[in-house]
């Protein structure tokens, strides 16, 4: 791999170069974003390091300089001045990592691995999408289609059946899960907007982790909550486990999110979840100009209601889910137990329905 590296303190240019190039890189180091550029040139590279404050141009214009010429470059940015205003620059840049100054080596080196992987998603996805490209010549309604559709799943399974979702679709057992930032109401009158885009952007990238993770799909996004469904696995069980393995684990991942947010000297949040199964049909809704693909069904809409119900760092469990669950519950990492709660009056729903709270042996606050 090819690397631009830009950094104004002579030291820490050497420092990086050498260790660069101990990796195999092939390093272009420069103590200015403009001699960088210029020793660059029409060339391409696959990383770009750089200093935020540099004589001159920056590094945030630095690294959209950079990107005109080599779209799919990965950036990494480095400085001793991490304030809000500056992630979120970053983050509208993509920026793989943001390590203030000072780091250790070890950490650079974690950091490089990173940018190294997700280099390498980037070629893998700009081949698929070229591959997809290809398939699709003389198809031009498949096109139009695919267009609307913007999760990769199921441009996936449009793919391999060679069959466009219809409005009525495939009906099957599945588990949901929905998640949702607590109070976050309360946070929206409290703090900014860019600060609110920092935590919702910081939430869903470590659930997305989880998500792939546990094998599960992205239905949507919803404002400070998201939607997941497990259905891919060959049993209803496997894909009962997947749910609550993940909803355990989202969980786990409050400490590293809050942590992120203490960065910027932002509020704690905490998250409620609501797992589900039982049948729902994945569709495609909306209007001829624009669709969406979801699920729609019982277990969606009871999923959510049990979101709605958790209390800020509570996952609550469906019954039908337990009982799909069966013996595997104790396999399930970091889960210590189900406990039933007294029967609850769910709106929408005749009778009472019985739910189970999640019990698991991670270290998280109530936000209460």
């Amino acid at each position: 791999m090819k690397v631009l590296l830009v950094e104004d303190e002579q030291s820490m240019l050497f420092t990086l170069s050498n260790l660069l190039k101990h990796r195999g890189y092939e390093v272009i180091a420069a103590d200015s974003a403009e001699k960088g550029l210029e020793e660059l040139g029409d060339d391409q590279v696959d990383l770009v390091i750089s200093d935020l404050r540099l004589p001159g141009m920056d590094g945030i214009s630095l690294i959209t300089e950079v990107r005109e010429r080599c779209e799919d470059v990965v950036p990494i940015i480095i400085s001793a001045y991490g304030t809000l205003g500056n992630a979120i620059d970053a983050l509208k840049l993509s920026v793989c990592d943001f390590l203030r100054k000072p780091f250790d080596l070890s950490t650079f080196e974690e950091t490089l691995s990173r940018a190294e992987q997700r280099r390498n998603q980037l070629l893998a996805y700009k081949k698929y999408v070229c591959d997809l490209k290809e398939n699709l010549i003389g198809e031009e309604r498949r096109r139009t289609m695919l267009s609307r559709f913007v999760s990769k799943h199921v441009v996936d399974r449009i793919m391999s059946s060679g069959e466009l979702p219809a409005r009525a679709g495939q009906t099957q057992k599945v588990s949901v899960l929905f998640a949702d930032i607590s109070d976050f109401t309360g946070l929206s009158e409290k703090l900014d907007q860019k600060s609110l885009v920092f935590i919702v952007n910081t939430f869903y990238a470590a659930l997305e982790n989880v998500m792939v993770q546990y094998g599960g799909s992205l239905d949507k996004f919803m404002g400070d909550g998201i939607m997941m469904v497990f259905g891919n696995s060959t049993t209803a069980q496997e894909n009962a486990s997947h749910a609550l393995e993940a909803a355990v684990q989202i969980q786990g991942k409050m400490d590293e999110i809050r942590r992120e947010l203490q960065r910027f000297e932002l509020p704690e949040i905490s998250i409620h979840i609501g797992v589900c199964t039982g049948m729902a049909t994945a569709c495609s809704i909306g209007t001829e100009e624009r669709l969406a693909y979801t699920h729609i069904g019982d277990a969606v809409n009871l999923a959510k209601r049990l979101q709605d119900l958790a209390g800020p760092g509570e996952v609550l469990v469906s019954e039908a889910t337990v009982n799909e669950l069966a013996d595997s519950v104790d396999s399930i990492p970091g889960l210590v137990g189900l406990d039933p709660l007294q029967p609850l009056a769910i709106k929408g729903r005749k009778g009472q329905v019985v739910v189970y709270k999640a019990e698991f042996a991670i270290s998280h606050s109530n936000g209460k």
